[in-house]
């Protein structure tokens, strides 16, 4: 059953495009500025992403490609990793099918600010195909990046995921409600969490000693079950800061409508109350500003090899790199699909949809996860659809480019990856962890990637630091890459990913986290070109 539907989905992917099959044949096997790296099967020992949001402007020029390029080849970089596929759906190369940048509704409200690219970015301009001619131009391997299952921004309704709303994945949700006295009611979108548009958000003493929002919202504050203090801290003329999170009670802060509805329903004096757990289905945009794709949808399957496809054919790259080729979170995918395939796999119906797998849970002020019978099979379920899923790229590149690398990013974070559904252990490997079955196991993709980055996130260097500061060893470049060593167990070269803005106005701590990450795996990606520059750090690259 494995090989026939990769197989189906691959022969599918070339019938699509086969248009493009010249384009295959005049791109050559590879680019003799990159024949080092090929020569020796190495991982790059330096490399640099170039996420195009932040990076757009800059990249939205030739002279800006080359300056930008300069920089890398100067401080060492051997690889650049440009997004040829962002993780809105959005391509920066001009595609026969997918959403191009230059038609992007999308604004960057963040330093460099700038209007939708659709407003501006020049029409006739290939960003991808730039990258490619000035990096090999200066002896860079260029390993182009693809955010795979991330199809959508939510706050615009923008991307394939909404062009195509029945690709979206199916998210089990739960939530509360805070009741007030007149029986209206709003949902509570989390506890503890960043409170996003419209959103209210219930924050406890674990959160600290005030609300840790901005002004751009209404606080009150709840002390026995009573509103203590209201704060419309967006309607004031000078704002009163944020309200104090009482002991043994909490702060409720809304924003836009959740705000309006704060002060609309619980005045200072009124009774609260936090109703049961409410659940429900919803698409994947329902809770995140990320609108994912269902891996478990052969028509994403297409699009996706499509894309993969479309990049070797027309451009003379050295790596494809699978960013996002996995589950949002575990809320999804519970789609009708997913049921059917889940049920297949395991070789009989799901008695109770979705209670086998877990059931939502008061806990506190918020809702848990209680796993159900069929939790440890789910899991290795979701593992093996994104396995098999790399593994049908895998194929794709070996059959049209042999010579070209295949990689993936992936989070250092192994204990709690149950998460996003993706094993990129080796399948040699059982980690002590209790949520994971045999199934999970089997579907180690370590072993076929040409080498894996890991996102060693963390601004503690070495392991010393981060038992100092009171987090587990593994919360450290050192800890999180020797987890990684052990979890791969050789299947493939491991590369470690540093998080830049991590170390800002630190130079020397990003030096060190460099050369600990560099001693420990193969090589070290940074991330990103935007910090390096905004963040004036491209002194702090040691020598090699």
């Amino acid at each position: 059953m494995r090989r026939s539907h990769a197989g189906s989905l691959l022969i599918a992917a070339a019938l699509v495009l086969s248009g493009l099959g010249p384009a295959a044949a005049r791109a050559d096997a590879g680019s003799a500025a990159c024949s080092h790296r090929k020569a020796s099967g190495t991982p790059p020992r330096l490399a640099l992403w170039m996420e195009p949001g932040a990076n757009l402007v800059a990249l939205s020029t030739r002279e800006g490609v080359r300056s930008a390029l300069d920089r890398a080849r100067a401080a060492g970089v051997d690889t650049v990793m440009p997004e040829a596929k962002n993780a809105w759906g959005f391509v920066t190369y001009p595609s026969a099918f997918a959403p191009t940048i230059d038609t992007s509704p999308i604004p960057h409200s963040a330093p460099p600010a700038y209007p939708p690219p659709s407003q501006w970015y020049p029409r006739d301009y290939d960003m991808l195909g730039t990258i490619v001619a000035e990096a090999h131009a200066r002896g860079l391997c260029v390993d182009a990046a693809v955010n795979t299952f991330g199809e959508g921004f939510t706050p615009l309704r923008a991307g394939p995921a909404f062009t195509h709303p029945e690709w979206q994945a199916t998210a089990y949700l739960a939530t509360r409600r805070v009741l007030a006295p007149s029986g209206d009611s709003y949902a509570l979108a989390g506890v503890d969490v960043p409170r996003e548009e419209d959103a209210l958000v219930l924050y406890t003493p674990a959160s600290g000693t005030e609300a840790p929002t901005s002004r751009w919202g209404v606080d009150v504050a709840v002390s026995g079950g009573t509103v203590v203090d209201v704060r419309d801290r967006a309607g004031a003329a000078a704002d009163p800061g944020p309200a104090a999170i009482p002991r043994g009670g909490y702060v409720l802060s809304g924003n836009g409508q959740a705000g309006a509805w704060l002060l609309r329903a619980l005045p200072a004096g009124a009774r609260v109350t936090i109703g049961p757990v409410e659940t429900r289905m919803a698409p994947s945009s329902a809770h995140s500003i990320f609108a994912f794709a269902s891996p478990a949808d052969p028509r994403v399957w297409n699009y996706e090899l499509g894309v993969v496809y479309e990049i070797l054919a027309r451009y003379d790259v050295d790596g494809i790199i699978l960013d996002r080729t996995r589950y949002q979170d575990l809320s999804e995918d519970f789609s009708d699909l997913s049921r059917a395939a889940f049920e297949r796999f395991i070789g009989h119906p799901v008695a109770h949809w979705p209670d086998d797998i877990y059931t939502y849970v008061p806990r506190g002020y918020w809702v848990a996860r209680r796993p159900g019978p069929l939790y440890r099979q789910w899991l290795g379920y979701r593992a093996h659809t994104i396995m098999s899923y790399t593994r049908a790229v895998t194929h794709l590149v070996r059959a049209l480019r042999p010579r070209v690398a295949v990689a993936m990013y992936v989070g250092a974070w192994y204990p709690v990856y149950y998460e996003e559904g993706s094993n990129w252990a080796s399948p040699d490997v059982h980690p002590p962890y209790d949520w994971i079955g045999e199934r999970w196991v089997r579907a180690g993709q370590a072993p076929l990637l040409d080498y894996l980055m890991i996102g060693l996130y963390y601004r503690p260097v070495t392991i010393w630091e981060a038992i100092r500061g009171h987090h587990h060893a593994e919360i450290s470049v050192q800890g999180g890459a020797a987890l990684g060593l052990s979890l791969v167990h050789g299947d493939t070269p491991l590369v470690g990913a540093l998080l830049v803005s991590l170390y800002d106005g630190a130079p020397a701590r990003l030096t060190r986290a460099i050369r600990v990450s560099s001693g420990l795996t193969r090589g070290t990606m940074l991330f990103d070109l935007i910090y390096l520059d905004s963040d004036h750090l491209w002194g702090a690259i040691p020598k090699p």
